[in-house]
């Protein structure tokens, strides 16, 4: 991987995301994914300017994400979470992904990458999980940081101090920290980096047919779709072309055109029809009644 080259031992990084955030696969099935970070719409203005890279690479079995920005609070100790949903979302990520949807909120079941940022506001992270993320289920790499700089701040002349990671509100903070009786405190914290990964296409409404070569693949995990509804562009005449994955069996029903399919637990199919209806169209979950993906067939 590129980006692991570069990873060195001297600071760990965060993750970003937002309009400037670009998803990069090419180069085969187990190719690297990449992404760019930026800030999320509502991040404190003193991280308007984050920047970096999050790499993911699939291999032997297993997964690794590796992180490296620039433009962060020096000193500062940050927890960035692999999503499941792309940047653009109202809330940018949406959930944690999850190896055991509805498991442990900790590795290995989930992905967190902590650190501390150098004096220069950079850094870096690595973590490899044994377990291989699912296509498609990569959405983007989120950076939280606790909002007190007073409790996040690691003084390089009190090297016995503790770093305090914070995830979702709570000071994971150890004993010995610090704090009175090492015990965790409450601490506001937010989201503000992003980096798209697989989330891109389908977080920021745009057309996943637009990469040529590409067949668009909807990913569905718990009777819903991963990174959200997803919307295919087509042009009239055209085939329209998309693959979906389930973890479950179902009917998967495309209106308007009154096409369905059946797809085995764990199987995938693939739609090859002509657009030769245009307009608007809705593929759901027939069983369930919901909604997967928006067909949009333009003239």
């Amino acid at each position: 991987m590129a980006l692991l080259a570069l990873i060195a031992a001297t600071a760990l990084v965060a993750c970003g995301g937002g309009d400037s955030a670009t998803t990069e696969t090419s180069g085969g099935e187990n190719a690297p994914v990449t992404g760019q970070f930026a800030p999320v719409a509502d991040a404190p203005s003193a991280y308007s300017i984050v920047g970096g890279e999050a790499e993911l690479e699939r291999s032997g079995g297993g997964t690794t994400v590796a992180i490296s920005l620039n433009g962060l609070e020096p000193k500062t100790a940050y927890i960035a979470h692999l999503h499941s949903g792309g940047c653009d979302q109202p809330d940018p990520g949406g959930p944690h992904f999850q190896f055991e949807k509805g498991g442990s909120e900790e590795p290995p079941n989930e992905i967190h990458l902590r650190f501390t940022a150098n004096a220069a506001g950079e850094g870096e992270a690595e973590t490899t999980s044994k377990r291989e993320v699912p296509a498609g289920e990569a959405g983007s790499i989120v950076l939280h940081v606790d909002d007190s700089h007073e409790m996040t701040s690691v003084e390089a002349d009190e090297p016995e101090v503790e770093t305090i990671f914070v995830h979702e509100g709570v000071d994971h903070s150890q004993e010995g920290s610090g704090h009175p009786g090492g015990e965790p405190q409450q601490a506001q914290s937010g989201k503000v980096a992003c980096a798209d990964l697989e989330g891109a296409a389908a977080g920021a409404g745009e057309s996943t047919a637009d990469v040529e070569g590409e067949v668009p693949t909807v990913v569905v995990r718990d009777g819903e779709p991963v990174g959200g509804v997803q919307t295919l562009e087509f042009d009239a005449g055209d085939e329209i072309r998309f693959q979906v994955s389930s973890d479950a069996a179902e009917e998967i029903h495309v209106h308007g055109y009154d096409v369905s399919k059946e797809v085995p637990a764990g199987g995938t199919i693939e739609f090859d029809f002509p657009a030769d209806l245009e307009g608007i169209y809705e593929a759901e979950l027939e069983q369930l009644g919901v909604q997967i993906a928006e067909l949009r067939i333009n003239p």
